[in-house]
């Protein structure tokens, strides 16, 4: 693993503090009311809890590259975690995009019902 430079340092940073607050507000429930939030948290939890995991999953990423980096874990260890993290995303992300593709679906018969 290569040393990260200025950019990809502080976009992990970035990404290892905030996704894990934006996951806290979503369970918690401290987010703005939308209806699209409520119509995806209402009707289609599974998407919702999938792209948790996947949020999840990419700040786990970057708290991996960041230990690499300030030496709190090995590289050889930086280098197994990765594709022990990046097997289940790619595996959620097809998830995510079958889901994501049934909501659409469905949000647009009822818009169409309602016409």
């Amino acid at each position: 693993m290569q040393p990260l430079d200025t950019y990809h340092l502080v976009l992990n940073i970035f990404v290892a503090v905030v996704m894990p607050l934006l996951i806290l507000a979503n369970v918690m429930g401290w987010g703005a009311r939308t209806p699209v939030s409520d119509f995806l948290w209402r009707d289609h939890t599974n998407f919702m809890r999938i792209s948790m995991l996947i949020i999840g999953l990419l700040a786990l990423w970057s708290m991996v590259q960041l230990a690499a980096h300030f030496g709190l874990i090995s590289t050889g260890a930086a280098d197994v975690a990765m594709p022990v993290l990046g097997i289940p995303f790619l595996i959620l992300a097809v998830v995510e995009i079958w889901l994501a593709f049934r909501a659409l679906q469905d949000y647009l018969r009822i818009r169409r019902s309602q016409a």
